[in-house]
């Protein structure tokens, strides 16, 4: 009779540890978790000018130099952050946020406006290199 109980234990460990690891599975070949938000920056010359209570960062991508690099900023929960861009490079800024949020930016100069409504620090990275650009300090 114990052998019978462990093994439905066994079994009931195994299932749930296989549908844990099934939620945490994915390629890097797969779309954005579909919780994540996609934006799209816009270049400069269509974008609007911030609101004058955003938080204005500028991003220079120049060959494999990118800055800020790992800077700490403060921002005000809610308070817009304005990413303004200039990459010699297409690729992603990812803002660890909850959501997180997904910044496509093209070559050139574009720009792109996120909010963060939850306090803590979330960092921001280039997507394709891992390389930390800032730590959001939002209060």
């Amino acid at each position: 009779m114990k052998s019978g109980s462990h093994r439905l234990s066994v079994v009931a460990l195994v299932t749930a540890a296989t549908f844990t690891l099934a939620g945490c599975g994915g390629s890097s070949d797969k779309p954005s978790d579909s919780r994540d938000t996609s934006i799209d920056a816009t270049p400069m010359a269509q974008a609007s000018t911030p609101p004058s209570d955003a938080k204005v960062i500028k991003v220079t991508l120049k060959g494999d130099s990118v800055t800020p690099s790992g800077e700490k900023v403060e921002v005000k929960k809610g308070q817009p952050i304005v990413f303004q861009i200039d990459s010699d490079v297409a690729a992603e800024l990812h803002v660890h946020s909850s959501p997180a949020q997904g910044i496509e930016f093209p070559v050139g100069t574009s720009q792109a406006q996120v909010t963060i409504d939850q306090p803590g620090v979330v960092e921001a990275e280039i997507e394709e290199t891992g390389t930390l650009v800032v730590q959001l300090e939002v209060r």
